[in-house]
């Protein structure tokens, strides 16, 4: 029987379970997928169109009816799913009404491969995933992560049904046409005597604008809220909110783990008014030895070819490249000129560098000794993608770097009841697919990074104690560079830094504060106990890019009010200046 063979190991390849190595070597020769991709959910439909085409309707029904034999359990099921979906034997409401009540992951993962209409059919389906990608959060740690990986491959299944290169690649086509697809609204549509429409501000956020008799609404008239044309223009604006999130979400992630768009498909983006302002607060590099490096309007101005490959900046690599505190200083101005600020920290985010002396370490103990409350830690990580492992502790996954990540301490992640807090041993980093340690020099440098920053958040939310650990090189840096940019924002000339201290000169005194932990010594060597008050004051003082970050309003306010000191009408304070 002509592709009989090839038919079987169709089959065998999407099924649901590990190969051995025979297997892996006749599927190598069908498929390029490696064996991992399939058995995690990739589904390679030119082997399948040839084995259905070779083998017949007839003779592929036969194979279907007899995969239940090559495995024990349900595990060949997944591969008669997909056969269901790329046959057309499934209907695509029907199968979502299925999910949504099941909730299946081989059902999810099918969903893409159903034959498609048209690019409406394509963004429906998309929408689809990407409100069952939103939804799983309600759910814990571990399954929240099996259905995101499920959605990746379910996307990177549908790429490859619709003819897109990859899932990024449908990504960015999906959410250009979420926008063409509801253009007439922009326009604004009269409902009664009420005009409504949607608009997107420079920075691509989205709000939807009442207007009657040239007056601004303020709240919906109850005649609207269930008026259907209402509806459906609210619909759509509901939809560019939820976009300007996953697009934000998709360019800090993809400046994480370096992933490279061209110059075509950004320049295709700006066309997309939500998109196109968050592209234009961002900073984008050819690569970590130099070339082309700036805004996208600055890198327009070089008219580059379509196909230069360009990255998010990552801090490192602009650190690297001399030109981290240019682009602080650009966006700082930026801010102060016209309240422009990144949709997430990239040029002001905390980096982390290579401690020398770990180089040839297979562990950081960059962390160790910190106290944690295991519960807080969870909280804190799990919206980073870190879940917590039995045998290893709380683990991250970078599968095209094959890494995995692991924070370690003596504690029971699973518990919840209340134990002696543990205490951080080290932080590592193994092979994805042999599980052997890694050394530290053999880790890149922007995942190095963003690990030893999660840590570091985990540190300073859930450490155990009434008093902040000592902050990190790198966010001290930070704070450096902010504080300095402030002194000339409220003019200030009696303030200098060096090395981790800002130095006062006073009326009544000299003082330094430290930036880590915010301690105040005046020049004599005593300490000037100044406590704040986080909750009171936090969102009332202007910092530039700081996302309300209280021990660095806290380290700020200090410095203001001790600039000025003699303005300070605090009894108590003035009493320890004195005296000291």
């Amino acid at each position: 029987m002509e592709g009989f063979t090839s038919g079987c190991y169709y089959f065998m390849a999407h099924m649901n379970e590990s190969f051995d190595e025979r297997k892996k070597a006749v599927i190598a020769r069908y498929t390029p997928l490696s064996p991992e991709e399939l058995s995690g959910g990739c589904f390679d439909t030119v082997w399948f169109s040839e084995v259905y085409e070779k083998l017949g309707e007839k003779n592929f029904a036969m194979l279907y009816k007899a995969a239940r034999y090559i495995a024990d359990g349900s595990k060949h099921t997944r591969a008669r799913k997909y056969a269901d979906a790329a046959t057309g034997r499934v209907d695509r409401d029907q199968l979502e009404k299925t999910i949504e009540d099941k909730r299946n992951k081989d059902l999810v993962m099918s969903y893409g491969l159903i034959p498609m209409k048209d690019r409406a059919d394509a963004l429906h389906r998309y929408e689809f995933l990407q409100k069952f990608l939103k939804e799983s959060r309600q759910f814990g740690a571990m399954r929240r992560q099996s259905e995101e990986k499920c959605v990746e491959y379910a996307l990177k299944n549908m790429a490859t049904a619709a003819g897109y290169a990859d899932a990024l690649r449908l990504t960015l086509a999906m959410e250009s046409e979420l926008v063409s697809a509801g253009g007439a609204f922009f326009e604004g549509k009269e409902i009664g005597d009420v005009l409504v429409n949607v608009r997107v501000d420079e920075d691509g956020k989205t709000e939807l604008v009442l207007m009657k008799k040239g007056k601004a609404l303020k709240s919906v008239p109850a005649a609207l809220k269930k008026d259907p044309a209402f509806l459906e223009i609210k619909a759509f604006a509901d939809k560019l909110k939820n976009q300007y999130a996953r697009c934000t979400a998709m360019f800090e992630r993809a400046m994480e783990e370096e992933d490279a768009y061209t110059w075509g498909e950004l320049e295709e983006l700006a066309l997309n008014p939500v998109t196109a302002g968050i592209l234009r607060r961002l900073v984008f590099t050819e690569g970590t030895e130099g070339g082309l490096t700036g805004t996208p309007d600055q890198i327009r101005e070089k008219a580059p070819a379509p196909e230069t490959r360009l990255f998010a900046a990552h801090p490192v690599t602009l650190f690297r490249l001399g030109l981290l505190a240019d682009y602080q200083r650009l966006f700082f101005e930026k801010n102060r000129e016209t309240g422009l600020k990144q949709p997430f920290r990239q040029v002001f985010r905390e980096f982390y560098m290579k401690l020398e002396e770990e180089m040839d370490a297979r562990a950081s103990r960059m962390f160790a000794g910190y106290q944690v409350q295991p519960k807080k830690t969870l909280a804190a990580l799990k919206s980073r993608r870190w879940v917590a492992d039995y045998e290893n502790g709380l683990q991250k996954v970078y599968f095209r770097q094959d890494i995995a990540a692991v924070i370690y301490a003596l504690a029971d992640w699973f518990s919840p009841a209340d134990t002696e807090a543990p205490t951080l041993e080290y932080v590592a980093f193994h092979d994805r697919k042999t599980g052997m340690a890694r050394k530290i020099s053999e880790v890149p440098d922007i995942l190095y990074s963003e690990v030893m920053r999660d840590v570091d958040l985990a540190v300073s939310i859930a450490h155990v104690g009434g008093v902040d650990p000592e902050t990190s090189h790198s966010t001290i840096e930070m704070r450096r560079v902010v504080l300095a940019f402030n002194m000339e924002l409220f003019g200030l000339t009696n303030v200098s830094f060096e090395g981790t201290h800002a130095y006062i000169e006073g009326k009544l005194s000299s003082y330094s504060v430290q930036l880590g932990s915010g301690v105040v010594h005046t020049s004599s060597g005593a300490m000037v106990n100044i406590l704040p008050v986080h909750s009171q004051h936090r969102g009332r003082l202007f910092l530039p890019f700081v996302d309300e970050d209280p021990k660095t309003a806290e380290i700020l306010s200090k410095i203001l009010l001790l600039a000025r000191d003699t303005k300070i009408k605090d009894p108590y304070i003035l009493n320890q200046i004195v005296k000291s």
